[in-house]
């Protein structure tokens, strides 16, 4: 017990850094506005990702044996995405993308062991399912600051409007296929806000916002899909879900 409370006050201590980091430290990109980032307005998930974690990392987990196994093998991985996120947001590049990108890699593989552990109560996975889709995003914005930063105007023969709208379709696809292989609404729940955010931007020209309008109506397709799929097994098994 003494062990688990150590890790779990670990957790923390590198969740607080990382509120620092964000809230605290961090100095927003500056330059030309990209047509790929979303409104401003969109930042208010910013609450959403750091309540849920922080509601993750003090809960209790008593009464959940798989949960406290959980904590054990997942510990370290999140205690290295914290550091690596917050660390991302007051270094310049080149080392923002390198800590980026390994923040981003240990997260996906906290995700994973969620997803495939037994028993886990229905709080395990949803705070981390926020999380990703909106690293997702954060990863998907990443490279075509790189292109600002370094005054590319297009890349392989084609423009940065051009190569916007063929990641937004990319994008959209991926979130599909994302939903379905591991019925995850929420992290579909989290996109949309993002494509609607990317429609409010005023950067997009129409074709674009047509395809932000489309990837929203897929995306929320898929959402509705999964969770009444999850909604009929949550009615058979009798017992709560993600």
């Amino acid at each position: 017990m003494q062990a688990l409370t150590g890790l779990r006050l670990l957790n923390l201590i590198s969740f607080l850094f990382v509120l620092l980091a964000r809230v605290v430290w961090y100095d927003a990109p500056t330059g030309e506005p990209l047509a790929i980032v979303p409104a401003s307005f969109t930042d208010a998930i910013f609450g959403v990702v750091y309540t849920t974690l922080l509601i993750w990392c003090i809960r209790p987990v008593q009464a959940y044996p798989a949960d406290r196994t959980l904590i054990f093998d997942i510990s370290g991985w999140f205690v290295l995405t914290m550091l690596g996120y917050g660390a991302s947001s007051i270094v310049g590049p080149p080392w923002e993308l390198v800590l980026t990108t390994i923040s981003f890699i240990s997260l996906c593989i906290i995700y994973m062991k969620v997803q495939h552990h037994p028993n886990r109560s229905p709080w395990m996975r949803s705070p981390f399912s926020v999380f990703l889709a909106w690293s997702s995003i954060q990863i998907l914005i990443l490279p075509f600051r790189i292109l600002r930063d370094f005054r590319f105007e297009d890349l392989f023969g084609l423009t940065t409007s051009e190569w916007v709208t063929i990641m937004l379709i990319l994008f959209a696809c991926g979130i599909v296929f994302f939903i379905f292989v591991h019925t995850d609404w929420v992290f579909g729940l989290v996109t949309i806000w993002y494509y609607v955010g990317l429609f409010f931007n005023g950067r997009l020209t129409d074709f674009q916002q047509g395809v932000t309008v489309l990837s929203v109506i897929a995306v929320l397709v898929a959402v509705i899909l999964v969770f009444r799929k999850r909604d009929r097994l949550f009615a058979e098994e009798k017992r709560p879900v993600s």
